[in-house]
Formats: structure tokens, sequence, C-alpha cells
């Protein structure tokens, strides 16, 4: 720039060339006409502060523009432009590397010259952003923030400008630039104090000087209307600089509406932002103010700001909006319902989404410990609930208390003892196995005092003839209520108990130290499939951890949570804990649920979803009604030879533990590691993995019974001590005891099942006992078809199909089906039926067997010495289908083609949501939604909640903690 004043406009370029750090610009989030940018003006010197930029000054341990900045990014997603010129690589440094930085062509050239060159950041003039200009060596809150957008905003037009204003007590208003108004209040301009001091009219120069309004620079503007006044600036004036504060006259000389925000002393930010940073005593004061007990409730302090960014990162902005709705609600459910929720204690958030499996169902079983191909869930925008939110504070009245938000959810009784003996593990109850009998009993006895009835009081009363109460007041289906949830979630955490970590655990969890917790929770993540439950246990969980700083990490987590359901019935490995709590949004991951690996992410996958869509039709409830769905298989209640649903998954869950000790593997390897380097390679095993498998089933029953099974294993219990002992360096009196306590768990909650199938599609045979080879046979089949639709995406279709052999209870030829038309239309002989007699009445006349689920698996068969491809065996069976499942999958093969559509069980199976895969090539997705509504749905009586579910992608799960309940709005506004 020369000597001669000119305008800014030909002072300053604006390029692109001055941006610092230009890969930034890929990262930043895109500009967005509707959500302000924040300018900070950090170029200057300081002349007071030595060599150290006064910016970057450390208060309360933080640089002083940080301050800003965090509270910027938990009001604002979009970008921060920091205009830098003096010792510029030390200031950024020190902000951070989220912003984007500008280097300034003339540090000196004035605060309008610094805001005017952010104007090269790509996108700002052509989006017309909104711009907030800032100055680095102020402290600015997230409600001033708010409240000036709002002010700008506001009305059928917005402002052309909007900027701070304070009222400054006498003297501080000496110095200040004064705001000039009409009588109609209306801001003329700003005068500088030496333009005060320069006039000769007493009279005007004291009526200016009593002026106790003065400016607070912080300033809104468009960036095309900053860009055409600033450009005009000069720099006539004594400083040869350009100054922001003339932008003002130049908008009131154009007729531009000009509107401010004023603070006052009595407003809680009052003192942050009328604090000057001039000299180093005043880093001082400042620090004193922002540790003062007002600043303490004000989100420029790191608390809220780093509570928004925590809740924030790595999650899609919809499901952003949707927590801080959810915050909101449950604050007015706490508040509301007067459920003693104090504003001056600390409060804890616990999220956790769902998670949605693409592929691998059941592989995570102990001892085999495959993977699965699956992501977290959340909701799509603010009008969803796809998450689970809840609050937690220490109640001091040794009770929890537990109030969901949704009354289908909350009990008679809103809160139970805390000093329940059953809740505390003893120092026996040391892993899964031996905390499964724990955690089991522990949610019996709380539903229990909560009024549910046992499997033996509801035989008493039926030996009695009495009636029952309903299904929904049964112990055996309510397992996964969530006060049996949260049971078990604090439960769980009492078996941590060495090192600093368990000391910490014990001191406020422990017997005699726990004073009891308040929680209340929302969230609607659909249930049947998407790990909704375990989503209530992991939120439970990171809000405790959080709570008391606890300091468990991710890993730790999920094994804790994985060790919580155990005691609720759900014997599966820990994949599901692990996404939810480890995931990233948009990433289909495939994950390990082995331990030993930390649940290690094997590998990122497309999911050809262009061409495959995946829709998520309702049955019935698994636990409740799917009994008389399965022609048979289950049973509504434990009686002899047939099993429930939950005995039926407590048995398949163990099949790879009680195989594994059969066989002696051993303890520190597992099934799946002696395939997995060739499944991830390329999707097929090798001849030589091949054959171990063959032999390894081989040496499996094909049919053993439980008592059988438990003589063998307890044969192998001396071997069994030897390993625990070595692989996890322990006494053999200390293997012993967990020894018997794993070998114990392994028989509980299971009996001998009677099952049917059919040979050859011949006659229909009955056997007692467990088909253990078919089970374990599942396992390894399983992966292998599902690593060859990995590797082989455009076998979907087919691969998904092979799959669904593993769970399917009855073998239906499609071809023996009605027409397409006609399963549109109500028949004839079909109206004498209806519900699950009108299904058994389709599964007759269309020649349905039972599934012959040891096909192939034959001794025979697996000594040839050119087996069958693993991925291409037609037999095993995990038994988690359900005969309505194997309808609908036969009706829609049936109209659509086996080509176009394939069914499969989610995740857990034997019911509630399923899988339909359509090739949208050969199946319009429409259509196939229309024939499930009136074929299915329809036909047979199905009124689902939800027709479909719709996934989205959501964050992995989350704890924060604020000091004070009252906090919760300022967090709220952070994240909206």
């Amino acid at each position: 720039m020369s000597s001669e004043a000119k305008n800014l406009g030909e002072a300053a370029s604006l390029s692109a060339d001055r941006i610092l750090n230009p890969e930034r610009l890929g990262c930043a989030a895109a500009i967005d006409p509707g959500e302000p940018v924040l300018v900070l003006l950090a170029a200057g010197k300081g002349t007071r502060f030595g060599q150290a930029p006064k910016c970057a000054q450390p208060v309360c341990g933080v640089p002083l523009a940080r301050h800003t900045i965090d509270a910027f990014r938990g009001f604002s997603s979009a970008p921060v432009i920091c205009v830098v010129g003096y010792r510029h690589e030390e200031v950024a440094a020190a902000l951070g590397d989220d912003n984007i930085y500008v280097l300034s062509g003339n540090p000196v050239g004035g605060t309008a010259f610094a805001a005017f060159e952010a104007l090269g950041v790509p996108g700002l003039i052509r989006e017309n952003a909104i711009l907030m200009i800032s100055m680095g060596d102020r402290v600015v809150t997230a409600p001033v923030f708010r409240k000036l957008r709002e002010t700008h905003l506001a009305g059928a037009r917005e402002a052309d400008l909007t900027f701070l204003t304070a009222v400054y007590e006498p003297p501080k208003n000496r110095g200040k630039g004064r705001i000039v108004r009409d009588a109609d209040r209306k801001v003329l301009g700003i005068v500088e104090q030496r333009d005060i001091d320069a006039i000769a009219d007493p009279r005007l120069r004291s009526a200016l000087d009593d002026l106790t309004e003065g400016n607070c620079p912080l300033y809104v503007i468009r960036a095309r209307t900053f860009h055409r006044h600033a450009g005009s600036l000069n720099n006539n004036n004594a400083q040869r600089q350009y100054y922001l504060t003339d932008i003002i006259e130049s908008i009131h000389r154009e007729g531009g509406e000009i509107r401010t925000v004023t603070t006052t002393v009595a407003d809680p930010e009052y003192d942050l932002l009328t604090s000057d940073v001039t000299v180093a005593v005043d880093l001082a004061l400042l620090e004193g103010i922002l540790k003062s007990s007002e600043a303490r409730r004000i989100p420029a302090v790191p608390e809220i700001a780093e509570a928004a960014r925590t809740i924030r990162a790595d999650r899609p902005p919809g499901q952003v909006a949707s927590i801080a709705r959810q915050l909101e609600e449950l604050r007015e459910t706490a508040i509301g319902n007067r459920l003693g929720f104090k504003d001056d204690q600390p409060v804890a958030i616990g999220i956790s989404g769902g998670r949605l499996r693409i592929a691998f169902m059941h592989p995570d079983m102990g001892r085999f410990y495959g993977p699965a191909w699956q992501m977290p869930i959340g909701a799509r925008d603010s009008s969803g609930r796809e998450q689970i939110v809840l609050l937690a504070q220490c109640s001091d009245d040794q009770q929890i208390h537990l109030y969901p938000t949704n009354p289908e959810f909350r009990e008679k009784l809103e809160s139970l003892a805390s000093d329940m003996d059953c809740m505390y593990p003893g120092e026996d109850v040391v892993d899964w196995y031996s905390y499964e009998g724990f955690g089991t009993r522990m949610a019996e006895n709380l539903l229990l005092a909560l009024g549910y009835f046992t499997d033996a009081e509801l035989q008493r009363r039926r030996e009695n003839r009495q009636p029952l109460p309903p299904p929904s007041l049964w112990v055996s289906t309510s397992m996964r209520r969530p006060f049996s949830l949260i049971g078990n979630a604090i439960a769980s955490l009492r078996t941590v108990r060495k090192g600093n970590l368990g000391a910490r655990v014990q001191a406020v969890l422990g017997r005699d130290r726990f004073r009891g917790l308040r929680l209340v929770s929302t969230g609607n993540i659909p249930r049947g499939g998407f790990s909704s439950s375990s989503a209530v246990t992991v939120a439970t969980k990171n809000a405790i951890n959080a709570l008391f700083d606890l300091g468990i990490s991710p890993d730790l987590m999920v094994h804790l949570s994985c060790q919580a359901e155990y005691g609720t019935g759900v014997r599966a490995g820990s994949l599901d804990q692990a996404t939810e709590q480890k995931g990233r949004p948009g990433q289909g991951t495939l994950i390990s649920s082995n331990p030993r690996d930390n649940y290690r992410i094997i590998g990122t996958y497309p999911v050809p979803s262009s061409r495959f869509k995946v829709l998520f039709p309702y049955t019935v409830d698994r636990d409740r009604a799917a009994w008389e769905w399965s022609a048979g298989t289950y049973s509504a209640d434990p009686e002899p030879g047939r099993q429930t649903t939950a005995e039926m998954r407590k048995m398949t869950g163990k099949a790879a533990e009680l195989a594994a000790i059969l066989l002696q593997l051993p303890l520190d390897t597992d099934f799946f590691k002696q395939i997995e380097a060739d499944l991830v390679s390329d999707g097929r095993l090798s001849r030589e993995r091949t054959l171990w498998v063959c032999d390894a089933l081989r040496k499996i029953p094909l049919l053993i019974t439980q008592e059988e099974i438990r003589r063998r294993v307890y044969d192998r219990r001396q071997w069994y001590i030897e390993q625990l002992a070595e692989t996890e360096k322990i006494d053999l009196a200390t293997a012993s005891e967990k020894t018997d306590a794993a070998f114990s768990a392994l028989f509980a909650g299971w009996r001998d099942p009677l099952l049917r199938r059919a040979p050859g599609g011949g006659k229909v045979v009955e056997e007692r006992g467990v088909p253990l080879r078919a089970t374990v046979a599942y396992l390894f089949g399983e992966v292998a078809k599902n690593f060859r639709l990995i590797h082989h995406p455009d076998e979907w279709i087919e691969c998904v199909s092979l799959s669904q052999l593993g769970d399917r209870c009855f073998e239906i030829n499609p071809d023996r089906l009605p027409r397409r038309d006609e399963m549109l239309c109500s028949m004839e002989w079909e109206r004498a039926w209806s519900g699950p007699k009108l299904m058994e009445q389709w599964l007759e006349r269309c020649g349905a067997l039972p599934f012959d689920f040891n096909h192939g698996l034959d001794d025979a068969s697996l000594s040839a010495a050119d087996p069958a491809e693993l991925h291409r065996w037609r037999g095993t069976n995990f038994f988690r289908g359900l005969a309505l499942i194997d309808l609908a999958e036969a009706m829609l093969k049936r109209s659509f083609g086996s080509d176009a559509v394939a069914v499969r069980v989610n995740a857990a199976g034997q019911g509630d949501f399923f899988q339909v895969h359509v090739d949208t090539s050969k199946a319009p997705v429409e259509e196939v939604k229309q024939f499930i509504r009136v074929a299915f749905y329809r036909r047979f009586g199905l009124t689902p909640e939800q027709e479909f579910v719709e996934t989205h992608p959501g964050g992995g799960a989350v704890g924060v903690r604020l000091s004070r309940f009252d906090l919760l709005p300022e967090l709220i506004r952070a994240l909206g």
C-alpha cells in the first residue's frame, strides 16, 4: 500500500493464495448462506505483551482467542477464518488446526483491512455468507453469538449490519467509541474518543463525553454488503488505517438498516464482553472473571464448548439436531414431572444409537468370534428419535430412579432400592460366564420387585387353573425391560476391582458407597434387530463413566456392556456394543468380535446401495408372539421337548464354546482365527483350511443330549484348568474356580430340544437332543457366505439367499405357491382361517417340510477328498428362523423371481424385523413394498407400528458431564 490515502478495495487484494492451510478448505463445512461464519482478527502484535502474540496468551490454560472459537463452535458448524500476521505460525499452532488461516498482507492496516482480506476465502462472496467479525483479544459467548444472529435476521427483512454495544459505567466509558443515535434511537455512527476531545464546542463535547453506550467490537454483516461498503473505505486518518467502525456511517448514509444488541451490567456475560486486554495484568483479571461462579455458567468457558464438541464429533448434523431436541425433552420432563434433579448438582448425559447389521448374522459367539459387517445408526434430522439419550444425577437417597419419557417403558414403581443385595456381585463374579448367572438372578429379582411373575408362579397358576397374567408381565419375556438393563449396566461396572480404575469404581458404586442414581431417558430405536437394548446399556454406562469421571476406555466399555447383557438373557458376542461404542457414521465396517483383537476393524467395504436396496418389514415380537407363528418350532413357555425362543438362543449361543471344549481347542485361539486370513484375502478358503474345518466338524456330534455334553465337558475339566492357568497367568486354585463357574454357565437356561427335519425331502423325523454339528457348521458357513458377498457383490442376492438357509425352519418350493396376482387377493379357501392358523394352512397347502439342517454334514460328506466349498453349504442351522419368515421369502421369490429378491433374518432373528434385499434392476422397490403390505401384512392380520424401518447413519456412543443441571439450556443452544 502506498503512503497516499486510497480506497480499501484498491489497497487490499482478495486471493485464495493468502490461505496458509488450503487443505482445510476441503475439510471445513461447506459455506451455507444461513449459517454464520466467524472471522477472527488475530493479526496484531499487542505491544505490551513482549514477543508472544496477544491472542495466543493463555487464559485458564486456553489461548485467549480459542475461548471465542470454542464458543462459536458450540453455536455454528460453519468455518472459522482467522486473519493472522504477527508470528502467524505460532498463532496458528496455538489456536488449533480446525480453523482456516489467512495471512494478512498488512497486519497494521487496521481492522477493516484484516476483515476485508478474509473475503479471499472461496465461497464467502459467492454464497453471500453471514459474517460474524470478532477481535482476537475478546472473549465472546455462544448466547451473544446467537442473540446477534437472531437480531440480525429478525423480521421480514434482515439488517444490513448488526453490532454489539455495551453500557459502560463512567469512567469506563472514557476511551470507548460512543454510539450516536437519533431521536428514534437509530444508530447514526460511532464517535471515537480522540474526535470527541477535538471538538471545540464545550457543550457538544460534554454531551458526547457523557454518553455511556460504547462500541463492543463484534459485527454481523453479509459478505456482499461488507465487500461493497468496506471496499469504499479510505485510510485518511492519522494512523493510516482502515476501521470497521467507519462501515456504520457508510451504511447509514446509504439508508441501510443498522441494529444493535446491547449488554448491561445486569447480564452474566457483561464482565467478559467488556474486558479490555491491553496490558499483562488484564489477562489475570480476565482469568478471574472466567473462574467466577457466574462465568462458569457462560458457554465461553470450555465446559459447554467441550461438551458440545464431544457430542458433535463424528456425528451427522441431523443427528446432533435430534439429540438437542431430546435433551430439551428430557429437561422439560425432569422439571415438569418433578423428578428431583437439582440445578446446582452435576449431571451426565449418555448417548447411544443402535446398529445396522449389513451381513454376518450370529458369528460373534464365544470361541468362534467371527466378524460382522455393520454400522451405527441414528436419527436423520431433528424430528427423529433413533438414539437413546439419558440424563443421570446422583440421588443421595439410596434409590435408583428411572423415568422413561415413553409411557410404554415405565413401571408402576419409578424407583428401586439401590442397596439390594442382588445388585452387588461377589468376588467370585469375574468374567462373562460367572456374571451371566449373577446378572440373570438380579434381573429376575428386580422384575419381581416391580410386580412381574416368574415361570414357577405361572406354572403354579396353571396347575391351580387360575387365570394367567398377560405375557407382558412374565419375567421370562421381560428380561430386557429398562430397569433390568440399567440394573445390569450398573452392576457389571462393579466387577471392575483392580488397580486405580477399580478403586475409583468401588469408591462411587461399591456397597456402602453408592448413594443412588436418578435417570430420565428417551429414544425410539426400532425394537427387533437394531440393538435397542444394547443402546440402553451402552448409554447408561457412558453416562455413569462421565458422571463419576471414571476414565473407562472404549474397549473396556464394550467388554462391560456385553457382560451386562449376559445378565438379561442375551448370550451373544460383543459386536453390537463395539459398533455402538466405536463405530463411525456412514462406514460399513467389518469389525472383529474377538476381545483379544480389541474389537479391531478388519476392513471397510463399500455397499452397492445404488443397485441393491434393503427393506426392513416386521413380523411379530420374538419373545412374546413368535411361538404362535413358528408352526411348532418354539413354545410359549418351557415344556417338555420344546424350547422357548429365549432358550433356543441360549443353546445356540453356547454351541461354539461347548464344541471348543470337546475338541480341546487351545484357549489362546478360536475357530474363526483358523480361516480368517484366507477369507479376508479373497473370500475363498484354501483346500487345506477347508479340510481342517471338515475334520473339526466330524469330531463334533451330529446329535447329543445335554447330559452327554455335560459329561464330556467335565471329562476335560483338568485340561481346561491348566489352559486357563497358563493363558491368564493365574494359580490353579483360581483357575479351578473360574472353570467351574464357566462350565456351570454353559448349561444354564436351556434344555434338550425336540427338533424335526425331513432328510432328502422325504419322511419327517423327530430327534431329541442338541444338533451341535449343524449349529457350529452354521458359523463356518455364515462367514464364508458373507465373505463371498463382500468380494463378489454382484452375487448379492444369491449370497444372501444362501445365508438365510442357515436360519430356515421350513423348506418351501416357491413354485408351489399361487401367482403374484392371486396372492394380492383374498382366496376363497382362506376365509375360514386367520392369523397363525392361516399361515399353517399355507404351509400345508404348499407342501412345506421341516428344513434338513444336517444336509451335507454327515461323516461321509465331510470326509470327501474335495469337499464342497463352505459358501455352497445348504445344510447347517443356527435355529433363529421363523416359519412366518420362511413363507414370506417363498412368496416374494415366487412373485418377483429368485434372483430379484432375497430374505434374511435381522440380527437375533426369530421374529421382529427381517431383511428383504431387492435387486432394483430386476424389481421396483415400491412394488415389493406394496406386495408386502397386501399379500403379507393384510393377509395375516399383521399391523406393525412401523411398516418398514428406514435406517440412517449415526455416530458412536458418548458420555459427557456438566457441572450443573441448569447448564443444560446452554448446551442445548450450543448444539442447536
